[in-house]
């Protein structure tokens, strides 16, 4: 089990700069033109008056357009909650067996 919590917090920096590196950098959309950042959006709508109005959801999938390392980051988040989860319902269970 130490195995799994050591990979556990490796993955809490690897999230975390995935996710920065990733996310944040595609935030920079809001300052390209209005021809070059319209075609990308796919859930806001075509009539905004400035790039940064862009949705969060399209920052999202457009990271995962043009950042590989947006991968990364959704598979570690997704292990760090998932072990989270898994651990919760091991001690559960555990402490169920014993009462």
């Amino acid at each position: 089990m130490k195995k799994w919590f050591v990979i556990w917090i490796l993955s809490i920096p690897v999230c975390l700069l995935t996710f920065m590196n990733s996310f944040f950098m595609t935030a920079k959309i809001g300052s390209f033109s209005q021809e070059e950042c319209k075609p990308k959006f796919i859930f806001t709508p075509k009539d905004v008056q400035h790039c940064s109005d862009v949705y969060p959801i399209d920052i999202f999938l457009i990271s995962l357009k043009t950042e590989p390392l947006s991968y990364i980051c959704v598979i570690s988040g997704l292990y760090l909650i998932g072990f989270i989860i898994y651990y919760l319902l091991r001690v559960v269970k555990h402490k169920n067996n014993y009462s």
